[in-house]
């Protein structure tokens, strides 16, 4: 979940909200209700009616849930709150739309010297003077309370967001027209992107609503999203071949704040030749939180690199940036961002190359150097915390394949060694042709494909394995097989959940692991515990894909994001399907990043994962791959934050007030979300769980 400003305490297992906040006032004679907007929306309703506020009126309830019993009545009020139970309808943006409170003595009929509160501070702030900003983040109620030492009143206010984009110069009939009954069917006018079912997250670009042409081809378009107490409105003037509609980011991101852990509902409508088609549905499910961190990716013909390079995109930027250029790729992430390991095949002749392993802390383009090394650092698995050591990629032949692409001879079994380069000898990988190698977030074991450098019936055999790992005598043992592929298969390109529950891995054709002439993948998570294989059905997009058997049998490369946010796991992969309309072509110049979220509670045998999302932020004319979503560096005591999980010591805090959140040592007996935990105990909620020693929500059932 985002932070919201809001004061917390964590020396009772409570939310942050379920606290209040106050402050003393002095009222001004006029009653005023003031809303954003008074005009009617289709979804709305203007019914804004309610009884007289006494003391003993009901406690209200704060965005997504009661306030918790934080208000008692009094025995008797001589107070009266106005307005009474008002609906506050804001339009986005939410800037200056306020709500003005008074508080009457009724004896008197003078307004009255009271302390103002709220049941919660999760939809916004009220002032000493009565006035109720709302921060454009939530939907719901809250109730509103001004109260003396002796008596109080109390009311409901509940909040709605419609946001809205009108970007065609469509006329108001046509609007008109668009939102009335529904119009006729168009069987061959569907959706090609989003997928139905897909889980977004927090954070991200709004996506884009691609469209076939259907048999009357559209002139104006009309979306509506539907969530629990918002709307969206958007009226296009676009094309009706090839339909590409995509609202406001202002829009999207009050739609993912409001509609956070539901399900909503898209539709749109067309007027082709004045005639109303549709609507046509999908279903979306916004999760309720943001994905935290930078993109790190491979690419090989990049605009903007000009060549191959390491890109990043932080955040939702629409667009990345050269981390690395000259051709430095085949790179990994360490998972708390701090540490880059990759190749440059022309570190030798080219001195403007680098290769080998990057300091990333300082967040600069172009780090530092730590290890300048051509070759073995391609593919490297890194030690999640500082990239303290890293495990060299096996070549088990002399040139690839059986080598990852680009590895040329003599070949070299894996090594451990130190981010400076210093081998660290009998580790116990040493025996080992680890290819495609990567920790579990936690540090504690190895996945790799162990792979033989003797050929049998034509392939170079190997099996997805597992070792234990101890970082402080590090040393590598007890050494397991997780799954074996029939001849001719590779299981590679192992990806930890950070539970350490499942290894999700590509099952693919092709000798050298890469995605490249034809070769093909798909994904699978197998459970370390009991070994049991589940086909990731939903990511893999088999059945539901526009385009069908040419899009299937295309996913290569898994990564995971090292923590839950919003209830899931957040599984990063390359694919060489189509991107709805927008990239059509051969799968040669389709290969791209997606993202489909992975459910922690999953029953083993069931598919844990949603439908993908395309990642909007990369260059739309390069082939992308092996993208990680890794945390940004960690940050030292004192410095802002907005959850624990961006703070070296795990836990963010609110200071001063109105409080301003710091990185610091624990400030109370329990961790928020995204605060460091040694069990669920130590989470402050009790409906989040400790996953990969961070407080996590489950998903919604």
């Amino acid at each position: 979940m985002d932070r919201l400003e809001v004061p917390r305490s964590r020396g009772v297992r409570v939310t942050p909200l379920r606290l209040l906040l106050l402050a003393a006032v002095a009222l001004m004679p006029l009653l005023v209700f003031a809303c954003g907007n008074d005009g009617d929306t289709s979804h709305f309703s203007d019914d804004a009616s309610g009884s007289q506020a006494t003391s003993s009126s009901s406690s209200g309830a704060g965005g997504s849930g009661d306030d918790g019993g934080l208000f008692d009545a009094s025995p008797s009020s001589p107070l009266a709150i106005m307005p009474q139970n008002p609906v506050l309808k804001l339009e986005v943006p939410t800037s200056g739309q306020t709500i003005q409170f008074s508080c009457i003595d009724t004896g008197t009929q003078l307004p009255a010297d009271v302390t103002w509160s709220l049941s919660s501070a999760e939809l916004g702030t009220i002032d000493a003077s009565g006035l109720f900003t709302p921060n454009g983040k939530r939907t719901g109620e809250v109730t509103v309370k001004c109260a003396t030492d002796k008596s109080d009143a109390q009311t409901k206010l509940k909040i709605f967001i419609h946001a809205s984009d009108d970007q065609g110069g469509l006329t108001q009939a046509q609007k008109d027209q668009l939102k009335g009954p529904p119009g006729q069917s168009d069987s061959s006018w569907q959706f090609q992107y989003p997928y139905d079912k897909t889980v977004f997250p927090r954070g991200i670009l709004a996506p884009e609503i691609q469209l076939t042409s259907g048999s009357a081809l559209g002139s104006a378009f009309y979306v509506q999203v539907l969530a629990n107490d918002f709307e969206y409105e958007g009226f296009f003037g676009a094309s009706g071949t090839n339909t590409q509609l995509v609202m406001s980011q202002d829009a999207w991101e009050a739609l993912t704040n409001a509609g956070g852990g539901s399900k909503v509902e898209v539709r749109v409508s067309k007027l082709a030749n004045n005639q109303k088609y549709g609507p046509i549905y999908r279903t979306w499910y916004l999760a309720n939180g943001k994905l935290h961190g930078t993109i790190y990716y491979n690419t090989y013909d990049s605009p903007l690199a000009g060549n191959g390079a390491m890109m990043r995109i932080k955040g939702n930027s629409p667009t990345p940036e050269v981390l690395v250029g000259n051709c430095t790729v085949c790179h990994s992430i360490s998972s708390d961002g701090s540490t880059a390991a990759a190749a440059n095949h022309d570190l030798q002749f080219n001195p403007a190359a680098k290769g080998g392993t990057f300091d990333l802390t300082g967040g600069q383009l172009d780090p530092p150097v730590v290890w300048s090394e051509g070759e073995k650092a391609a593919f490297a698995a890194l030690y999640p915390k500082n990239g303290e050591v890293l495990v060299i990629n096996g070549a088990p032949g002399s040139s690839w394949p059986p080598n990852t692409p680009g590895t040329g001879g003599p070949g070299w079994l894996s090594e451990l060694r130190t981010k400076n380069g210093t081998i660290i000898p009998a580790s116990g990988i040493e025996m080992y042709y680890a290819q495609s190698p990567v920790f579990s977030h936690d540090g504690t074991m190895l996945a790799f494909n162990d792979r033989s450098p003797s050929q049998s019936g034509g392939f170079y055999p190997g099996v997805l394995a597992l070792m234990s790992y101890d970082a402080v005598t590090q040393k590598f043992s007890n050494y397991q097989v997780l799954a074996t592929p029939p001849p001719g298969r590779q299981y590679a390109w192992p990806a930890f959940t950070p539970d350490n529950k499942y290894v999700v891995y590509q099952d693919g054709v092709g000798e050298d692991l890469a995605t490249w002439q034809g070769n093909t993948g798909k994904l699978f998570a197998v459970n370390v515990q009991t070994k049991q294989n589940t086909y990731l059905m939903n990511l893999n997009g088999d059945g539901y894909m526009p385009g069908g058997s040419r899009d299937e049998n295309k996913n290569y490369e898994p990564t995971i994001a090292p923590i839950a946010s919003g209830g899931y796991f957040w599984l990063m992969f390359t694919s060489r399907r189509t991107y709805g309309n927008k990239l059509t072509g051969t799968e040669d110049v389709t290969k791209r990043l997606w993202v489909s979220a992975f459910d922690p509670n999953a029953a083993d045998g069931v598919d844990p994962t949603h439908p993908a999302f395309y990642i909007s932020g990369q260059e739309l004319t390069s082939g992308n791959s092996r993208g990680f979503w890794a945390l940004d560096p960690c940050k030292q005591d004192g410095a802002d934050c907005e959850s624990g999980d961006e703070c070296c010591n795990g836990f963010c805090n609110p200071k001063g007030d109105p409080p301003e959140f710091v990185c610091g040592p624990p400030d109370g007996m329990c961790s928020d979300e995204f605060e460091a935990c040694s069990s669920n105990a130590d989470c402050c909620d009790p409906a989040l769980q400790c996953i990969g020693g961070i407080c996590t929500q489950l998903p919604p059932t």
